[in-house]
């Protein structure tokens, strides 16, 4: 074998080495632990996962075919809970929403948290983009926190927690969101089950 052989085919299996070293340490990442704390899936089975996302969908194109400029809307879904947030030019149109979004198939709970105000800015977006990133960190980062089964909203730096969780859960998340600097408020969407409940859907997945 020639040394420039040699060479090729040690290369080989140092890279071949390498890529066995990272797909075995993945599952630890992706399964298991990151940042040391536990990442719990998501609670919902994957057949309430495809509704919720088909509403939110069904929702989006919808509203912006009816309504338009008249409106800045966000459509959160989980569980079949509809979240709505943003602004709308008058009131009659906010009450005109929550009517369209209720009478939608597999929708369960309507929460209307549209204002009516003029419609928000870039700037304002961004902000509200740039909380909901911090929070998500945090929650990620911290034990005791499902953030794999949770929606993170905030609008005109008001943050809305979404998901399916226990009380004490419930109550560290709200606490976590209210520690970032530029939170205003911070409101539960929540539905809230059981110690036993979470057993059980944990150790379901």
């Amino acid at each position: 074998m020639t040394k420039q052989l040699k060479r090729q085919t040690l290369k080989l299996i140092a890279l071949g080495a390498s890529a066995s070293a990272l797909a075995g340490c993945f599952p630890l990442v992706a399964g298991g632990m990151a940042g040391g704390a536990l990442v719990i899936v998501d609670r919902r089975n994957p057949g309430t996962q495809a509704i919720d996302r088909g509403i939110q969908l069904e929702a989006e194109s919808f509203l912006t075919k009816k309504y338009g400029d008249n409106i800045h809307v966000n459509v959160s879904v989980f569980n079949r809970r509809v979240l709505l947030t943003g602004e709308t030019r008058t009131d009659a149109i906010k009450s005109s929403v929550e009517a369209d979004i209720k009478n939608m198939k597999n929708v369960t709970t309507v929460f209307n948290e549209m204002v009516p105000a003029p419609i928000s800015g870039l700037s304002a977006r961004a902000n509200d983009s740039y909380l909901t990133t911090r929070i998500k960190g945090v929650f990620v980062a911290t034990e005791g926190v499902p953030s794999n089964s949770m929606k993170v909203i905030t609008e005109a730096s008001k943050v809305y927690l979404m998901g399916i969780v226990t009380d004490a859960e419930a109550n560290r998340a709200v606490e976590i969101a209210r520690s970032v600097p530029g939170v205003k408020q911070v409101t539960k969407v929540f539905d809230l089950i059981s110690e036993a409940d979470k057993k059980r859907l944990d150790g379901a997945k």
